[in-house]
């Protein structure tokens, strides 16, 4: 295949993976893909929207707010031809990116530092902390 078909076929894969994925928003002319995760306190829980592959940062921001739905919806990660995560540890976040999936969940997780029960005392009430991904994405 020639260097040219090659690439052809790089852009029609790129756009149809972009489509397939469900991510709004294609690629612009430096072939930048950006992604958001917006987060909410409801209390009990985390409200969360999360954009990818879109063609500026600005409009990936916006949606991932309005995917979030609420007013107190903050954008938590950006994200540019990588991915991002979002941690939760006791009922506190934490963020990360990486290139891919595992490194940015990684990240977010390293975030929130070393468990400071690392082993369960049989004393009181001392547990073991929660720690977890909420949320997490990768551009194409």
């Amino acid at each position: 295949m020639s260097l040219s078909r090659k690439a052809a076929f790089g852009v029609l894969a790129a756009t149809a993976t972009a489509l397939i994925s469900g991510g709004a928003g294609t690629a612009n002319a430096a072939w930048d893909y950006y992604g958001a995760i917006a987060v909410a306190d409801r209390g009990d829980s985390w409200a969360i929207g999360v954009t990818w592959n879109y063609e500026d940062q600005g409009r990936a921001d916006a949606d991932a707010l309005d995917e979030c739905g609420y007013r107190n919806c903050v954008v938590q990660v950006r994200f540019m031809n990588g991915c991002g995560a979002v941690a939760d540890r006791d009922g506190r976040l934490f963020w990360g990116t990486g290139r891919n999936l595992a490194e940015a969940e990684r990240n977010a997780l390293a975030a929130s530092g070393p468990d400071p029960n690392p082993f369960l005392v049989s004393v009181g009430s001392a547990q073991k902390s929660f720690k977890g991904i909420v949320a997490s994405q990768c551009t194409d």
